[in-house]
């Protein structure tokens, strides 16, 4: 397909196609984090609804503009290919070219800077910084002479970018300070963000491994991964026993337990050893285990505030 063809596709047709390449249905990843920071924050004070609604709307571009950019960055090295089950394939099946997925990640990056640019004048520019250090570890993950997702530091960012500086970030632009609370709060949420790209390394060991990437994974080879994933899904609910044994008032954010036969379940499937197609659903069910965490861990939340303020 042609570009000339791709330009003339009619309108629903495109738009479902950029929403296939930006990855639509992953977003939960950066909502979760925001609105779990959000929550905390009203608990800490009241909060401006159009600064969290700022939040998202940056944080979703600059995951967009990863999401573009990892597909741009890992079809140009010849990583990802027709018969690969990671990337959107919007390139592999011509439905965008090349060059149209790389203008899709600078409008997603530029969007994200200037909202993060708009939210900084309003609040704090240590706030941009910090949001500045999650773009560029969005853009680097694939990007550059020495991608972090091709040097085995893949899950150590996007634990920090889309835990620690999501939560902690977001309660810091809505309250001016960081509270301990938002600190142990962001780390389960980064533990089970890093445990959804290590199922997707997991996954890749083989084709990453023939293509040079050098991931957690493919150092660990699949026992110690698959040891590694338990230890991430695992970690998020001892943190959260953890922080109840220390603050007993927090008793309802254990609703997160709801979401545990999941997590079991994705464990028992990954030390299976399941194949490729197997894992990839492995994959999708562990960014589910991410959005019901998440969302009990806010149900939680808002019931501590609500019973705080009675």
């Amino acid at each position: 397909m042609t570009t000339s063809t791709l330009s003339s596709a009619p309108v629903g047709n495109r738009l479902r196609t950029w929403f296939q390449a930006i990855r639509f249905f992953s977003f939960t990843a950066s909502v979760v984090p925001i609105l779990v920071g959000s929550v905390l924050a009203w608990r800490a004070s009241d909060v401006n609804v159009a600064l969290v609604l700022a939040m998202l709307v940056a944080s979703v571009a600059c995951q967009a503009g990863a999401n573009l950019a990892n597909d741009f960055y890992d079809h140009r090295s010849g990583v990802d290919t027709f018969d690969s089950l990671g990337p959107s394939k919007v390139i592999q099946q011509g439905l965008l070219s090349p060059t149209e997925v790389r203008r899709g990640m600078v409008v997603a990056f530029a969007l994200a800077t200037a909202v993060g640019v708009g939210i900084a004048m309003t609040t704090d520019w240590v706030v941009f910084w910090l949001a500045f250090a999650s773009l560029a570890i969005a853009y680097g993950y694939t990007a550059g002479p020495k991608p972090l997702g091709y040097i085995a530091l893949g899950e150590i960012a996007v634990f920090f970018a889309m835990g620690p500086a999501m939560v902690v970030g977001s309660f810091y632009v809505l309250t001016g300070h960081v509270s301990v609370a938002s600190v142990l709060t962001s780390i389960p949420i980064g533990f089970l963000v890093a445990a959804i790209l290590h199922a997707n390394n997991i996954r890749d060991i083989e084709p990453d491994r023939g293509a040079g990437k050098r991931t957690l994974a493919t150092i660990l080879g699949r026992r110690g991964a698959t040891i590694e994933f338990t230890i991430l899904v695992v970690g998020a609910y001892l943190l959260i026993v953890a922080m109840i044994l220390k603050h007993p008032g927090l008793w309802p954010v254990g609703l997160t337990g709801l979401s545990l036969p999941l997590a079991l379940n994705l464990i028992r499937a990954t030390g299976g050893n399941p194949d490729e197609a197997s894992m990839n659903r492995v994959l999708r069910q562990t960014a589910g285990l991410h959005l019901r965490f998440g969302f009990l861990l806010i149900g939680g939340l808002l019931i501590v505030t609500l019973l705080e303020r009675t």
